[in-house]
């Protein structure tokens, strides 16, 4: 109905702890099976400080997703470290290498001092977007209808990724 350029599934926050491994199922079958008719699917994988972020990849290359939105990069190395994991997933499941692409979720002041760095950071890179949520958690701040607290924070990586050719 809505026909939209992306859709993001969320392993990440949207699931219960005791519901990752059900979740990551259910995502491979469905990445695999459901026609989203040209649609763009990412996927959200869990963080670095979880047990679950390499399987998430796995599942999600191997279903045939189009990325992976790495969440709270805050450097380069978190891109490249998620870029080898794909890489490997791609050799195992034998999709085309280079055909996942990633995205950088920015949830911190340090990940946006250093979005340009990560937009820059791989040519996998398809684009940079900032997680207001735990952004605003991490700032201390309120959330306000006009949303000025996240002004300075979206142009910033509004320059950053034009700067590192990231449409």
């Amino acid at each position: 109905v809505y026909k939209p350029d992306s859709i993001i599934f969320d392993l990440e926050d949207a699931v219960s702890e005791n519901q990752k491994d059900s979740a990551r199922i259910q995502l491979y079958n469905t990445l695999k099976y459901a026609d989203y008719k040209g649609v763009e699917r990412l996927v959200r994988i869990n963080g670095f400080d979880s047990k679950h972020w390499k399987e998430d990849i796995r599942a999600s290359v191997a279903g045939g997703c189009d990325g992976i939105r790495i969440p709270k990069c805050e450097k380069k190395e978190d891109v490249i470290r998620v870029e080898e994991e794909v890489r490997k997933a791609e050799l195992e499941f034998h999709k085309e290498l280079g055909s996942t692409l990633l995205m950088a979720a920015i949830e911190t002041p340090l990940g946006v001092l250093n979005a340009y760095e990560l937009a820059a950071s791989s040519d996998r890179i398809l684009g940079i977007s900032i997680g207001a949520g735990d952004f605003m958690r991490t700032m201390h701040a309120k959330r306000t209808a006009e949303g000025f607290e996240m002004l300075a924070a979206r142009s910033h990586l509004i320059l950053a990724a034009r700067a590192a050719d990231v449409m």
